[in-house]
C-alpha cells in the first residue's frame, strides 16, 4: 500500500523524513583549546529571542530579589493572668476555657494573624468575667448559707 495522498485541493506535500540531526558532511568538526569555535559555513549562531535579554533574564526584566518580611505580631490583650486567677479562684470549668482562649491569643499574636487574636482575647475575656461572676456568686450564697445556719444554731442551743 502506498502512503496517503494530500487532498487534491492542497499544495502541502505529504510529510517526509525528518531532517537529519548532524549538519552536512556527516559529524561535527571537533574543537580545540582556547581556539574559537568551528562552526559550518551554513549554521547561525544563537540569537535570544526577541523579549530576552541575555544579562538580564527572559522577558527583559532585571533580575528580582525576594525579600520575606514576618508579619507584624498582633497587640490583642491574652488575660493570662486573669483566666488563671478565674480557673484557681471562681470557677474551675469556665476558668480552663478562659485559659485555653487566652492561650489561642497568645499564639496568634505571635503568628500576626490579628482577625483570630482579637476573636480568642473577646472569647477569653467574655468567659474570665462569667467565671468571675459564678465566683462572686458562689460566695455569696456560700457566706449566706453559712450565716443562716451558724444563727438557727444559735438560736436553738443558747
Amino acid at each position: 500500500s502506498s502512503p496517503a495522498q494530500p487532498p487534491p485541493y492542497s499544495n502541502v506535500p505529504p510529510y517526509a523524513d525528518p531532517p537529519p540531526l548532524l549538519p552536512p558532511g556527516g559529524q561535527f568538526p571537533t574543537q580545540s583549546y582556547g581556539a574559537a569555535p568551528v562552526m559550518p559555513p551554513n549554521a547561525q549562531g544563537y540569537y535570544p529571542p526577541y523579549n530576552e535579554d541575555p544579562n538580564r533574564g527572559p522577558m527583559g526584566y532585571p533580575p528580582q530579589q525576594v525579600i520575606l518580611v514576618s508579619p507584624p505580631a498582633a497587640k490583642e490583650v491574652d488575660y493570662l493572668g486573669y483566666s488563671i486567677f478565674t480557673l484557681l479562684c471562681c470557677c474551675l470549668p469556665l476558668g480552663i476555657v478562659a485559659l485555653v482562649y487566652s492561650i489561642q491569643t497568645r499564639e496568634a499574636n505571635h503568628a500576626g494573624n490579628a482577625a483570630q487574636a482579637q476573636r480568642s482575647s473577646r472569647m477569653a475575656r467574655i468567659f474570665n468575667n462569667t467565671a468571675l461572676g459564678v465566683g462572686i456568686v458562689v460566695l455569696i450564697v456560700w457566706v449566706a448559707i453559712v450565716v443562716t445556719v451558724s444563727l438557727s444554731a444559735y438560736r436553738y442551743h443558747p
